[in-house]
């Protein structure tokens, strides 16, 4: 006997976001040593380095694409791990029914959206489910790193210098 089932469609719209023009919030850093820590540089050619690449973005209107190109730049210096990584590219986490990821040109507030996603999980968790906890500590990280991002791209100095006391 042969059943054939409908395929199961991996469709979803992306996440939305409530308050999109929230640019402000607990996680925005005020001074260049607060962003400094959260990004966990070391030497003032990083911060250079990473300002110059910021400067293109708009993390109030940025793209899934942009977003994801800026999640690669600070994994492949170090800046931050897979799981973090994971919520830079995954954008607006919008998808076609195969799975292919959707209106990757579309910009939105990443920084209303990364916020209201940690306010999500933690209202509407029930119970410690397996993971949970690492999956938390990693969009936490990810509010910081991108109000440290924020910071450097918003800057109106053309130079950064920041002190760092090994």
């Amino acid at each position: 006997m042969n059943i054939q089932l409908p395929t199961l469609s991996m469709r979803s719209e992306g996440f939305v976001i409530q308050n999109p023009s929230e640019t402000i919030n607990g996680f925005t850093k005020k001074t260049a040593d607060d962003a400094v820590r959260a990004l966990d540089l070391t030497n003032e050619l990083s911060i250079e380095d990473l300002k110059h690449s910021l400067r293109r973005y708009d993390f109030s209107s940025v793209s899934s694409h942009e977003l994801a190109m800026a999640g690669s730049l600070l994994y492949e210096s170090g800046l931050i791990g897979d799981e973090v990584a994971n919520f830079f590219t995954s954008g607006r986490m919008a998808y076609d029914e195969a799975g292919r990821p959707t209106g990757t040109d579309v910009k939105f507030n990443a920084i209303a959206m990364f916020n209201e996603m940690l306010v999500d999980r933690l209202e509407n968790s029930e119970g410690e489910a397996r993971g949970f906890h690492e999956i938390t500590r990693s969009l936490i990280r990810a509010n910081h790193v991108l109000g440290a991002l924020s910071y450097f791209a918003n800057s109106a100095q053309s130079e950064l210098s920041v002190s760092v006391y090994i």
